[in-house]
């Protein structure tokens, strides 16, 4: 048997629902993933807003912002910009 809880990023913010599974050597007991709790969130918040675990109750912060995601070449191409110096020895190398 299992019910569904709600699991926790390491700072508190809601990441989704998870089960739990009742503990096979305590009827009645579950066992809670680490960072899941067992109240649920607001059912809908504003969209500039995240439910966020207080360790008593849900409290609405404001929504984090996901870092950009760059293509290795992006990153690759930034880095060559940023050390002129590794871009010339690979130009050197490539001679």
């Amino acid at each position: 048997m299992s019910k569904t809880v709600y699991q926790t990023d390491h700072a508190g913010l809601f990441l989704c629902a998870v089960k739990a599974d009742e503990s096979p050597l305590e009827p009645g007991v579950y066992l809670l993933p680490a960072g899941a709790v067992e109240t649920p969130p607001p059912e809908d918040w504003p969209e500039d807003k995240w439910p966020r675990w207080t360790g008593a109750s849900w409290a609405l912060v404001n929504r984090p912002r996901q870092p950009e995601q760059h293509s290795p070449a992006a990153k690759l191409a930034s880095f060559l910009a940023n050390n002129p110096d590794v871009a010339a020895l690979i130009e050197e190398q490539q001679q």
